[in-house]
């Protein structure tokens, strides 16, 4: 390979590692949190208040949903920042992505070379799920997806090589760690990924060999030394059946036969759209013969079939959001991207095509891009005209570099692709955070309950549905847990209560708290004599409207922090 070509491939490596950190960085903690971050960070916070990192709560009741990983992550995350804020509960996500990206890489360039690789690795951080929703978000899919991820290439690394201790002992470890995060969906892609590494390389046997069935057992051992710490504080019971109720709330038994046979139909449409523009490469994989050259690269077919055998487990769920599938967008990436550089290298009319195709988009976004401060909602965006012209010269910097460097065209898409995201921080997300009313009216009601209720304890009326987001900036905003009361109500405290669930209750009203998906106010204030007798409010719960289930007090929690129930 000639010395120029060299050095300029590798300053187009240096620029998409320039522009990671602007691209995922500017503004990342400008929005409000929707209501799956609130939850995150509130139960982070809560630990931190209340010293109990064993068992997680949400406005002093058991948050049973989730295992406490997570927020262990954001609780550390928090005491770096000195303080719990949107950027401190996102940059976790943010460093998780570039260890995903960077493990992709290392795997990769095993069996693909460098160059290869290193643009599957971006593809993990370009695709536009990723690029312009999750990567944003302090939600636990990222990592969760990152750790099965590992999982996936150690079982075909070591399993490749006959290595199966290391195989067994590397992923159940892993296992152990991804349960942490999100549950039982952890032990359902380990089983499906070890079916696949030894139907591959049809090593069956391997299910009843030590190396197997002790890392098995000692997968379980970790967590159960979790869960023997986690009995004193919650009923174990009541922890399992919340956890089974989680993983299967998605699935096809939970909801009616003519949505699942919808969802299945949709579904490999409406996956596509979400992971564009990367899965234009499916052209590929639909093209006669490509099962046969993907079988040329012992990985890149592996990595189809691993695919192949976890899809189904969303597939076939109505109730799935395109983040759960992060950990399996890479394998499907791996097959197109090695029957591309076959394409590429035969200049075939598919190839021809696609790459004409993604050229015209990118020239069309290079010429509008420049003319973003036209568009009346960037008014607000601080010098948007010299931000517009040069985020539009180096767009179309490089799209003259698209159509005279053929050997280097996806690598420099991968740039164009993180410029568009530079470009989108500026201009998209300061006039989306000063649009979304509903939010800002949850964070500013919540900070008016309690300046206009100074010193006076705040409580939760029994099962009152709290929108996670409101939840959190109340509670942020009060310093310390804002706690459910269920069978005492202490006088002098400001209560918050619901009348759509509680229509006979008073509340002698000095504020009112905002709910953004309700689009209604909360009256907030005393209790007034004599309460409504409740009759099954906590038979159908939602996140938001507590558990009822009281943490038990151990040595180190016996003293309750100030504002809980126990008052």
């Amino acid at each position: 390979m000639p010395r120029t070509f060299v050095l300029v491939r590798r300053w187009y490596y240096i620029l998409a590692l320039g522009l990671l950190f602007p691209a995922l960085l500017i503004h990342l903690g400008l929005m409000v949190f929707i209501d799956d971050e609130a939850i995150r960070a509130l139960v982070a916070q809560e630990m931190l208040w209340s010293g109990n990192y064993i068992a997680p709560a949400m406005h002093g009741d058991a948050y049973l949903n989730k295992p406490p990983l997570w927020n262990w992550l954001l609780a550390l995350s928090f005491t770096l920042h000195g303080g719990a804020s949107e950027w401190a509960a996102r940059l976790p996500t943010v460093v998780s992505l570039l260890g995903f990206a960077a493990t992709t890489y290392a795997f990769s360039r095993r069996y693909f070379g460098s160059y290869l690789a290193g643009i599957h690795a971006l593809t993990v951080i370009t695709c536009g799920r990723m690029l312009f929703w999750d990567s944003m978000l302090a939600l636990i899919d990222v990592t969760f997806s990152w750790v099965v991820y590992t999982q996936i290439m150690l079982l075909y690394y070591y399993g490749r090589d006959g290595r199966w201790w290391r195989a067994f002992g590397w992923t159940y470890l892993l296992t152990a760690v991804a349960f942490m995060l999100k549950g039982l969906p952890a032990i359902v892609f380990q089983g499906l990924s070890v079916f696949a590494i030894l139907g591959w390389r049809r090593a069956w046997w391997q299910l009843v060999r030590p190396a197997h069935l002790v890392s098995g057992l000692g997968c379980l051992a970790l967590l159960a030394l979790y869960y023997m710490q986690y009995d004193h504080y919650v009923d174990l019971a009541q922890v399992g059946e919340r956890l089974f109720v989680e993983s299967g709330k998605r699935t096809a038994v939970a909801h009616g036969v003519w949505e699942t046979v919808r969802h299945v139909a949709a579904f490999p449409f409406e996956m596509s759209y979400h992971f564009l523009p990367w899965t234009f490469l499916l052209v590929y994989l639909l093209r006669r013969g490509s099962w046969q050259l993907l079988r040329t690269s012992d990985f890149a077919a592996f990595c189809l079939v691993a695919f192949l055998v976890n899809i189904p487990v969303y597939w076939l769920s109505p109730n799935v959001y395109p983040r759960y599938l992060l950990m399996l967008v890479p394998l499907l990436f791996a097959s197109m991207l090695w029957l591309h550089q076959y394409h590429a290298r035969e200049r075939s009319s598919t190839y021809t095509i696609l790459r004409y195709t993604l050229l015209a988009m990118m020239t069309v976004v290079a010429v509008v891009l420049p003319l973003a401060p036209l568009v009346p909602q960037t008014q607000l965006v601080t010098y948007a005209w010299p931000k517009s012209i040069l985020l539009g010269a180096a767009a179309g910097a490089l799209v003259v570099a698209g159509w005279r460097d053929r050997r280097n065209f996806l690598l420099i898409f991968c740039c164009f692709l993180l410029l568009l995201r530079v470009a989108f921080n500026f201009f998209v997300l300061p006039p989306r955070a000063a649009e979304d009313e509903r939010g800002i009216a949850v964070r500013a009601t919540a900070e008016s309950v309690v300046r206009t209720n100074a010193d006076k304890p705040l409580g939760i009326y029994r099962y009152t549905l709290m929108e996670p987001a409101t939840g959190y900036y109340l509670t942020q905003a009060y310093g310390r847990v804002v706690p459910r009361y269920f069978d005492r109500y202490p006088e002098g405290v400001v209560y918050v209560g619901s009348p759509l669930q509680y229509q006979d209750l008073r509340i002698e009203a000095t504020d009112s708290l905002y709910l953004r998906h309700l689009r209604t106010k909360y009256p907030v204030g005393y209790l007034q004599y004599p309460l409504p007798v409740p009759a099954g409010d906590g038979e159908e719960l939602e996140d938001g409207m507590g558990s009822g289930i009281k943490v038990k007090p151990s040595r180190r929690t016996s003293q309750a922090p100030q504002g809980s129930a126990d008052d």
